[in-house]
């Protein structure tokens, strides 16, 4: 019997917010003070950077450069490692110092009137709002309201500029094309490995989450979307499982599948902090950073912090959601006794026994496991794809030709090996009636034609989720519309303060990622990380082992703080399950984002790897030790310059 699940109270919905908004505010009003001014002066290295900044950015911008060659460079900055004959450091720098300036954060802030900048914040948040909550208007959805906002957003700007209250609207440079390649190709191959066959490696991913105790399904879920996530990009793994997840929820006929919603989206995007390739962003802060970083670093600095999230945000599932995790348990004690101690319920006995039974009364499907050609031809497609994505290979590239080659085997397999359509018709009794035959008007007979092929552009390619695709160009307008006002850089210099200038180094490191938090959910995660680079463009490998973990972590925080977020709430809605919505997220969001946010940082602040300088800039040697700073200063005279520029 399915219990139909109590309503919560306030209390319960909302208090570990409260309380994880509370604890934010007090650890950061204790350590900075009340009015958060208490602010450790920068050091004489700390300042020294700085000045190294300063004096490269003036060479740079005083340096002669070859217009066709930067024109060929397009939006990019070509070699990180330049040769001597190239230009060495000194070219690298000022090719990423025109990447940055042209295309990270072109800013025309200045060119808006006060109207101009109030009117296009007003109508970002409300379509935020519209976006955040869309049952609470009109039936429309989120790619109609996206849309819908993004061509408003468009058509305002026109009218601003026309009367002279803002600049041109350049709409095509603000829509990323990358992640649109990359969610078709991923839709592609996803539908393919579905489609291709009964009981296929689809179903076989299936099978190994299923499991008949509630807590035991939800940690499988968690594991594999971490690790997936890790190992390729998390928007990948939550669109091929979250119609599988949904598919379990329904197999054992759950009442609420928000925690394995939830359990998927949530580790997906912890998971995907671990690696450079995980999410967009990470793969973005590799591309700007100032300093090489490789895989091997950035996973190694990651792995302790993403660990304490993983197991922090696993608790905070089973605590939350412990009465449809552990059916039938009076409460905390009990389910720590169910978890390590092998006790059971008698609601878990009963789940298990039924399971039992269902799965004894199917001995057919279970023969019928074995692994056919078209099974393995599916798997030997996926680990060349993983190989692809792992070697560095485009990633939209290498996505959308997994789904072509997987439409051609199986156009191949429907051809020659489905069993063709049976279009006989039978009498009453059940006996097969001869073909009807056709004459012209002359009594000859019409031969009959040949029955045309139904193809792939008829059946599968009208699967893919268009919708979701028009969902991230409307965002993509609104997004880039906003951060052209300069309200998000303006949020971040006045909140941060005199932090600004000291963001990761404790105690400001505590509240500069949860200013970060908050923008990623407020203008996105990546134009947060683009405003970063061109704000800080010395940062050092460390600075952006912190602005990654954040800016991933903030993810969590509500349903639009994430892509994958998104495309889960979307895939599940698509097949009828609409309990992943922004209502019921936000309550596990917030105390689950802020305790794995401030868990990972402590550890990433005191447990880290990468270097807290800079080997280009000159501020540490080529084994990523931080150069004395008298040695980096020089002789008497230079040391004596600096401290005139500190006494400044």
């Amino acid at each position: 019997v399915i219990k139909t699940p109590t309503k919560m109270s306030f209390a319960r919905k909302w208090g570990p917010s409260l309380v994880a908004i509370a604890g934010v505010l007090a650890v950061n009003m204790f350590m900075l003070g009340p009015t958060l001014n208490n602010v450790p002066e920068l050091t004489k290295k700390q300042l020294h950077a700085r000045k190294l900044g300063e004096e490269r950015t003036k060479a740079i911008m005083n340096m002669d450069f070859d217009a066709r060659s930067d024109r060929k460079l397009g939006r990019g900055f070509g070699s990180r490692n330049l040769s001597e004959e190239e230009g060495g450091i000194m070219e690298y720098t000022r090719r990423r110092h025109r990447a940055l300036g042209e295309y990270v954060h072109e800013d025309v802030s200045d060119e808006f009137s006060s109207f101009g900048k109030w009117s296009v914040s007003i109508i970002y948040f409300a379509f935020w709002v519209f976006l955040m909550f869309p049952n609470w208007f009109l039936p429309i959805g989120r790619p109609g309201i996206a849309l819908g906002g993004g061509l408003s957003m468009v058509v305002w700007r026109f009218i601003l500029f026309s009367f002279g209250h803002g600049p041109i609207f350049y709409a095509e440079r603000v829509i990323i094309m990358e992640p649109l390649f990359l969610l078709f190709g991923l839709m592609l191959t996803t539908i393919y490995l579905e489609k291709m066959e009964q009981g296929g490696i689809f179903d076989k991913l299936r099978n190994s989450l299923d499991d008949a105790v509630n807590w035991k399904r939800s940690l499988k879920i968690m594991t594999m979307s971490t690790i997936g996530s890790a190992a390729v990009m998390n928007d990948s793994v939550v669109l091929i499982f979250s119609g599988v997840v949904v598919d379990l929820c329904v197999r054992h006929k759950v009442s609420n599948s928000l925690p394995y919603l939830l359990s998927l989206a949530s580790t997906a995007n912890i998971g995907s902090a671990h690696t450079m390739t995980g999410n967009p962003q990470n793969i973005l802060i590799v591309s700007l950073a100032y300093d090489d970083i490789t895989w091997f670093e950035f996973a190694k600095n990651m792995f302790f912090p993403v660990l304490a999230a993983s197991f922090v945000n696993t608790l905070c599932m089973f605590l939350y959601f412990g009465t449809e995790l552990f059916p039938g348990s009076s409460g905390v004690v009990e389910n720590i006794g169910i978890l390590f101690g092998g006790r059971k319920t008698p609601e878990i006995i009963a789940l298990e026994n039924a399971y039992a039974a269902k799965i004894s009364a199917m001995p057919e499907e279970d023969e019928s496991k074995g692994w056919s050609l078209w099974s393995k031809l599916q798997v030997l497609v996926t680990i060349s794809f993983l190989i692809c994505f792992a070697l560095g290979f485009d990633v939209c590239v290498v996505s959308i030709t997994a789904g072509a080659i997987l439409m051609v085997i199986a156009a191949y397999k429907h051809q020659h090996y489905d069993p063709k359509p049976d279009n006989t018709e039978y009498d009453d009794e059940g006996n097969p009636l001869p073909p009807k035959k056709m004459y012209d008007m002359d009594g000859n007979e019409i031969e009959p034609e040949e029955e045309e092929l139904i193809t792939e552009s008829e059946t599968t390619l009208t699967e893919v989720d268009y919708g979701l695709l028009l969902l991230f160009i409307g965002q993509f307008l609104l997004i880039g519309s906003f951060d052209d006002t300069g309200v998000p850089q303006k949020f971040f210099e006045v909140t941060m303060g005199e932090c600004a200038n000291n963001m990761t180094s404790s105690p400001c490191v505590y509240w500069f990622v949860m200013i970060v938090t908050i923008l990623s959910n407020v203008a996105s995660n990546v134009p947060v990380c683009q405003m970063l680079a061109a704000t800080f463009p010395y940062a050092t490998p460390y600075d952006w082992m912190q602005v990654s973990f954040s800016a991933t972590i903030a993810g969590n925080l509500t349903m639009l703080g994430s892509a994958a977020n998104m495309i889960v709430a979307f895939q599940a809605a698509k097949v009828g399950d609409r309990t992943f919505t922004s209502e019921r997220h936000v309550p596990f969001g917030i105390p689950s984002t802020i305790a794995c946010l401030y868990v990972g940082t402590v550890i990433l602040t005191y447990f880290h790897f990468a270097p807290e300088c800079s080997i280009k800039l000159g501020t540490c040697d080529e084994d990523g030790n931080a150069v004395e700073y008298y040695e980096a200063a020089g002789d008497d005279a230079a040391a004596a310059a600096d401290e005139a520029y500190y006494n400044y």
